[in-house]
């Protein structure tokens, strides 16, 4: 009987076909989480697989000539390329500023996303469509010194440094192996792909993550304003400063000189013969024109080239290309070891690339404004009527009612916002909440239906009925809101005790 014997003398793997595509998503992926973690850009020493993937990617953030040819794409800033800025976020009506936006931003909407998971008081009362209003009480943010509007965010200390030692100790271990079994090949190959993976991971997360806000005057109103999301609504009590800070701030990488590599474009008039003609020119050039006079405008644009993550990238092609001829000059030993470095980096990658990095943010964000469960309270209110009446509430400034319009508070509007309704019943029903914020009473008699008096002399039935629906929402609310007082003075009083203690 003929025996079948397997020659492996010839027996070549040729993995270079997929070494740069197997794992490319992931392995973008993990990248984005690099300025997430705190020592993350130190921990990409090895073999990581998608490098063609990678380069390609992060290849489009160097902007010149030179890099938008090799890889072609939008020149857009790392910060929104990378996630961290770029989403829309809710609308933001001001109480007492006048402030109006149709539309906030990043730092919003992960406010947003994070007052919807937070878990919530249910106020008991009628239930129809339920609506969500967040109490935000912002504190005071400590911002830089230097600037008053940026502040510096700390990466996530997090378990990821331990795990990244196994793809690290499979690279080193595989590189070894492949030198003891004489394939210098996969040696060779595996030791490059250890040390341009970790180069490309320190030079794109070498920027630090800060929070860029706008200035605003020292005599501004409070900053006291609604973010509205739909069913869910933030109500942000606190200074102008602070509460500009998530309207109209946002995230930013701040890249070392040495990697972004500025690179300044300027408008100059030059001035030849009898006409005047506007030109172009880099610095480190001069004017071609001899005899002209030039004049220079001192407000220049400012380009950012990122030569050296476009270099990065350039390398990360090479690795790929490097990979796919010489793989298949490796042993069968060295292809198995590769293969197995890619493997034990492919699951990391996959097990950085599950993180939730919208949650990241919303985590670094929270932690970076001090923002604890005292300061965030969230309460579920079976109807918008409910929820309007105690969103309207929160934001009534301490005062008497008559400064009110001196404080810029305009309650109507903020019930017009929840509900634009024009109808008789809701204009009878706004006039009953507005009168009950008015009194001084905490009998709460304006929102009984004989109140309304003979504006509810031709309401029929329905309107009647609706009306009363109406009303003992606003009850709800408004008891809601007083039972919110009451824990308030308490833990105002605690906290001055305890004050007092201290300074006895």
């Amino acid at each position: 009987m003929p025996t079948v014997t397997l020659n492996t003398n010839h027996f070549n793997l040729d993995v270079g076909g997929f070494a740069g595509f197997f794992g490319g998503e992931e392995a973008v992926s993990a990248m984005e989480t690099v300025h997430l973690y705190r020592a993350r850009r130190w921990t990409g020493w090895f073999n990581s697989p998608g490098s063609y993937s990678v380069g390609k990617h992060y290849g489009q953030l160097a902007n010149s000539r030179f890099w938008d040819g090799m890889f072609p794409g939008p020149n857009v800033e790392p910060t929104v390329y990378i996630g961290m800025d770029g989403q829309s976020g809710p609308m933001y009506f001001a109480s007492q500023s006048g402030t109006f936006l149709k539309q906030t931003g990043h730092l919003a909407y992960l406010l947003m996303q994070k007052c919807k998971d937070q878990r919530a008081v249910i106020v008991e009362g009628r239930r129809t469509r339920a609506n969500k209003v967040t109490i935000l009480e912002m504190p005071d943010i400590k911002f830089d010194a230097a600037t008053e509007t940026s502040l510096n965010i700390h990466a996530r200390d997090g378990f990821h440094k331990h795990v990244a030692l196994f793809p690290i100790a499979t690279s080193v271990a595989t590189c070894i192996l492949c030198a003891w079994g004489d394939d210098w090949y996969c040696f060779s190959l595996i030791l490059l792909g250890i040390l341009i993976n970790g180069i490309s991971c320190f030079v794109i997360g070498s920027a630090s993550i800060v929070l860029q806000s706008v200035a605003s005057s020292k005599n501004a109103p409070p900053g006291d304003g609604m973010l509205m999301d739909g069913n869910h609504v933030i109500v942000v009590l606190g200074k102008e400063k602070n509460v500009l800070a998530i309207t109209q701030g946002k995230f930013q990488l701040e890249y070392e000189p040495w990697v972004r590599r500025r690179m300044r474009k300027r408008r100059t008039r030059a001035i030849v013969g009898d006409g005047i003609h506007n030109v172009h020119h880099w610095f480190g050039k001069k004017d071609a024109e001899s005899g002209s006079e030039v004049q220079s405008d001192e407000d220049a644009e400012i380009n950012n080239e990122y030569a050296a993550i476009g270099f990065c990238s350039l390398l990360l092609v090479i690795q790929f290309l490097t990979q796919l001829l010489l793989i298949p000059q490796g042993k069968l030993f060295g292809q198995v070891m590769f293969l197995t470095s890619f493997a034990v980096s492919w699951a990391y990658n996959l097990f950085l690339s599950s993180m939730d990095k919208e949650y990241l943010q919303e985590e670094r964000l929270v932690q970076a404004l001090n923002l604890t469960d005292d300061h965030m309270k969230t309460y579920k209110l079976g109807t918008r009527t409910a929820a309007a009446v105690f969103a309207c509430l929160a934001l009534q400034p301490d005062c008497e009612h008559g400064e009110w319009e001196n404080r810029g508070f305009k309650p109507q509007e903020i019930l017009r916002q929840f509900i634009p309704n024009e109808t008789h019943v809701w204009a009878v029903w706004r006039d009953q909440v507005l009168e009950q914020m008015r009194s001084d009473k905490s009998s709460l008699q304006s929102f009984d239906l004989q109140a309304c008096g003979n504006r509810i002399a031709a309401f029929n039935d329905v309107d009647k009925n609706l009306l009363s629906d109406l009303l003992s929402d606003a009850r709800t609310a408004y008891q809601q809101y007083l039972i919110l007082q009451v824990r308030r003075r308490s833990l105002i009083g605690s906290i001055s005790s305890s004050v007092k203690a201290e300074a006895w």
